[in-house]
């Protein structure tokens, strides 16, 4: 299963990009504890799921930073589960969808499913066994509500002179809803249709040229994409190409249209790591700042890692550097035993062996990270 989101946060979620659904769900778990901790304002993700073969099998706004949710798949099961079904036929796709859903989410993400359709099922006959009068009061109550906070943002509004804000806004939803119908549309359908609908339009949104781009990329047609981007700005396909075909494919992209972005990417997933810093003038993303940061750590370079670390903002990363600069305290404390027990007039050779199996174990594991 993958994840594609519509929306972007910057350094954190890219748009376009397609992540596995445990990615997705560990990803949105992190940045949800980070949200509500910095107490920060909670921000829509418009996303859409689909199965290895590119078949939409759902789509949705998930709130990142929401009190009702903690992650994506928590997001989606509470949907489903809420979802009125008019048949047998629905419950059982929507309980198939559910068992995908939990089949390729960690176990410590997993729901307990029986546990929640349970609490829905007394919500349910809770509403079914009010009285048709109670029910029509709670729903006029509710209209009367969504009326009176309506005209409340129409009132502030006008009062604050912001009715250009009010139609900027309303244009920004069209615009991402008619974006996401063509990217859904490439994703499940004919890729080249969604390219040439896109380049009939004379000038295009910045989403727009994303999507445009991505799928250019995707079809191989490097050339359209180049002269979509322009030749001065070919190092930002680099990566991409790299997430979409791999690294031989950007090494046949490289030599037609060489950027020192290129350059970087090929000798950093060559893990050329001497190469990969020594690349200058490269067109740095948060991303890059994490890869130069671990391989600055693979290189034993420590203080060039944390440089990089606080460019990249990135919670592995730093995790990362914690796991080695731990494992560097224990090799010094071994190395210290050792120089001791070798140096000692009763030498024990198993301890001496036993040090130095340790310390071979802990360089293995900081070569690892």
């Amino acid at each position: 299963m993958k994840v594609f989101f519509t929306s972007k946060i910057e350094g954190e979620i890219s748009s376009f990009h397609s992540y596995s659904f445990q990615e997705a769900v560990e990803k949105t778990a992190v940045l949800d504890k980070k949200w509500k901790k910095k107490n920060s304002e909670p921000i829509p993700l418009d996303f859409m799921i689909s199965n290895d073969k590119g078949e939409k099998m759902y789509s949705g706004t998930y709130v990142l930073g929401s009190d009702d949710t903690t992650n994506i798949y928590n997001h989606i099961c509470l949907k489903l589960m809420q979802l009125p079904m008019e048949n047998e036929q629905q419950e059982t796709e929507r309980d198939i969808l559910l068992q995908n859903l939990n089949a390729n989410t960690p176990a410590s993400y997993q729901m307990n499913l029986t546990e929640l359709a349970k609490q829905n099922t007394v919500k349910t006959k809770g509403w079914k066994q009010l009285s048709k009068r109670v029910k029509i009061f709670t729903c006029t109550l509710a209209s009367l509500l969504v009326v009176a906070i309506l005209s409340s943002i129409v009132l502030a509004t006008i009062a604050t002179s912001k009715n250009n804000a009010l139609e900027e806004a309303n244009v920004e939803v069209a615009e991402v809803k008619a974006i996401k119908t063509i990217y859904e549309k490439g994703i499940t359908g004919d890729v080249n249709e969604a390219i040439s609908k896109l380049q009939a339009n004379e000038k295009h949104s910045d989403s727009e040229q994303e999507v445009l781009i991505h799928f250019l990329l995707s079809v191989k047609n490097y050339k359209e994409a180049v002269n979509e981007t322009g030749k001065e700005n070919v190092s930002i396909l680099a990566s991409q190409i790299m997430q979409l075909h791999g690294i031989e494919e950007l090494k046949s992209f490289q030599e037609s249209y060489p950027s020192s972005a290129g350059e970087f990417e090929i000798a950093y997933h060559s893990e050329d790591y001497q190469k990969a810093v020594a690349v200058k003038d490269v067109l740095m993303t948060s991303e890059r700042y994490k890869e130069k940061g671990l391989a600055y750590l693979n290189l034993d370079q420590l203080d060039q890692a944390k440089k990089m670390a606080s460019e990249a903002k990135s919670d592995v990363l730093n995790k990362k550097i914690t796991t080695y600069e731990d494992l560097d305290q224990q090799l010094t404390q071994l190395n210290s035993q050792l120089e001791e027990e070798e140096k000692s007039k009763d030498k024990d050779e198993e301890k001496i062996k036993s040090i130095k199996e340790q310390r071979n174990a802990i360089i293995e594991e900081q070569n690892n990270i």
